[in-house]
């Protein structure tokens, strides 16, 4: 374990400042936190976290919290300390089974909190934010998602950054609109309501919010100045996908969408 607890939240232009000057002398150490394994890169969202995060490290110092449910997984956790050597894996923070994550909800169905943060929220891994960040050894600290915002608290002496790869709350009102499971749809209203109010909270209290679009920095201006929020749109990596030379004699290009959308 790293300090027992964190000093007295700075005021948001002492804690930038301070980080500035940081960013001078050495580069940044950050600390990136992210729920759930990365690998194997098979979703849009751990393909644009591990491409950002391996541009990152060539220039400054990363430290990826990737915690995750269920035992600790040794071949897991070496892949990713291949990738990236100052990771810290955390397991067991969350149950696997489907009678653990019913425990999980029924716990957590009378509070405010929508389950899909409550899932990814670990008492460890609050700690661990809080221990690392009191003893000086990050300049930043990035949460990876809305879904671990719960475990971001509001009296770190560093500036906070939330990566958002999409506006929940728009997703789940979209899921609760069209979900026609007559089980399902109360459900997804409940979490939907409990998203909006959540999502709008979580935005204003980091210091700065990234984007993955700007009809997503749109969005999220409805609750915080848009000064605060950058976009970093998804791209294509051009060196790994590339257009083969055209064969005359085959029929006209096709473009084939592979992927998932919510």
């Amino acid at each position: 374990m790293y300090g027992p607890s964190a000093p007295a939240k700075a005021t948001r232009s002492t804690r930038v400042s301070a980080g500035d000057a940081k960013v001078r002398a050495h580069g940044v150490r950050i600390l990136w936190v992210k729920g759930g394994q990365l690998l194997p890169l098979d979703t849009g969202g751990k393909i644009r976290t591990y491409n950002i995060l391996k541009e990152l490290a060539q220039r400054h110092e990363v430290t990826l919290l990737s915690y995750y449910g269920g035992p600790r997984d040794a071949a897991y956790d070496d892949a990713l300390r291949a990738e990236f050597p100052l990771a810290e894996p955390l397991a067991n923070c969350w149950p696997l089974s489907l009678p653990g994550l019913g425990v999980k909800y029924a716990r957590w169905l009378p509070t405010s909190m929508p389950f899909a943060v409550g899932k990814f929220t670990a008492r460890a891994v609050r700690e661990r934010i809080v221990a690392g960040c009191a003893a000086g050894r990050f300049d930043v600290a990035l949460c990876d998602f809305l879904l671990a915002t719960a475990n971001f608290s509001e009296s770190l002496p560093v500036p906070t950054v939330l990566f958002q790869h999409n506006v929940e709350s728009a997703l789940w009102a979209r899921q609760a609109e069209h979900e026609r499971s007559t089980l399902k749809r109360p459900i997804y209203r409940l979490e939907a309501h409990r998203m909006a109010a959540y999502e709008a909270a979580a935005v204003r209290r980091f210091d700065h919010v990234i984007a993955v679009s700007e009809h997503d920095r749109a969005l999220m201006s409805r609750w915080v100045d848009s000064a605060r929020i950058s976009v970093t749109p998804t791209g294509v990596d051009l060196a790994q996908f590339r257009a083969g030379a055209p064969d005359p004699g085959t029929a006209e290009p096709l473009v084939v969408f592979v992927g998932s959308m919510d």
